[in-house]
């Protein structure tokens, strides 16, 4: 990417790239990436400053400040990241006597509400503290690139390589949350999974896995349903037909045996359940593998 000079940002060459195409030419509508930058050594303060979109900026290296509004400042530090929305006022830049190094980046469309409707971003958690890592600095460059392209088809993967680095920032946001011992979420959820998946080969007794997450009934059942999509007893029982169809592939077991493995007393109560969740019967499967179909024969041939 070509980097040019402006004493007014740092004293070192810097680069910004804007999108080179109409948007009427990308394919995707909902996000679209309008402008790329890289500014090592910034020295410039920001002061009230609106944006007409949304952005990024990725501090690699240094050390500074964000205001929000009216807010307190709030420090920024090498690995933090932090989010701006379109007309709120902000203030922000690099505290450290040598300045920052910092990558953003400004884009637009409807595709940044489902973001905050699925919680990747929130508005009320401006900042986001990811950590200094080769792959965030990887990926933001190869959305330079491919915006400095002009290739519309490269301007729709910039998007996308986007929101594969957001989902990413959001994730090791809130494990260095969860390692820092502020309120773990994702923890409880793990550890609530984990046990239930711990219990496949047992009756299923739903007091034995509150009682050992430490949680309410109500609280285990919201905590599935929120993250599977499932009921709690659907999710379960989804689970233990999964189980089944490794049993049915890798064991010659019969279809009773392996009911009774995975807790169910009545084997035809669990043949309908296979049946209902499978889209076929227990036996049918199994017989599908053996003819090579559906994933593999029960027994290959030696070569």
């Amino acid at each position: 990417m070509a980097k040019f000079m402006n004493h007014q940002i740092g004293p070192l060459p810097i680069q910004i790239v804007d999108l080179k195409v109409d948007r009427s030419k990308l394919k995707l509508k909902s996000l679209t990436i309008r402008q790329f930058g890289h500014l090592p050594g910034r020295t410039l303060l920001r002061d009230l400053y609106y944006g007409k979109m949304h952005a990024f900026t990725y501090i690699s290296r240094g050390s500074g400040y964000l205001q929000v509004g009216d807010e307190p400042p709030m420090r920024l530090e090498a690995g933090s990241l932090f989010l701006e929305w379109p007309e709120q006022p902000y203030r922000f830049g690099p505290t450290s006597p040598d300045g920052w190094d910092e990558y953003y980046v400004v884009f637009e469309g409807s595709r940044v509400q489902e973001w905050l409707d699925c919680g990747l971003v929130r508005k009320d958690d401006p900042i986001m503290q990811v950590g200094l890592d080769p792959l965030w600095v990887s990926k933001l460059e190869a959305i330079g690139a491919a915006l400095e392209s002009g290739m519309p088809d490269n301007a729709d993967r910039a998007a996308l390589l986007l929101e594969s680095l957001v989902y990413d920032f959001s994730q090791a946001h809130y494990s260095l949350k969860t390692a820092a011992g502020l309120p773990a979420k994702q923890e409880l959820v793990l550890r609530v999974l984990e046990t239930i998946a711990g219990r496949l080969y047992q009756p299923w007794n739903e007091r034995e896995v509150w009682e050992a997450c430490h949680i309410s009934r109500s609280t285990l059942r919201r905590i599935v349903l929120h993250n599977t999509g499932f009921p709690l007893n659907d999710y379960v029982n989804r689970l233990k037909v999964d189980e089944a169809k490794k049993l049915l592939r890798h064991t010659s077991l019969q279809i009773k045996e392996i009911a009774q493995m995975l807790g169910f007393e009545d084997a035809a109560y669990f043949s309908r359940l296979f049946r209902k969740i499978a889209a076929t019967s227990a036996q049918a499967f199994r017989t599908g593998l053996a003819g090579g179909i559906g994933g593999g024969a029960l027994h290959p041939p030696l070569l």
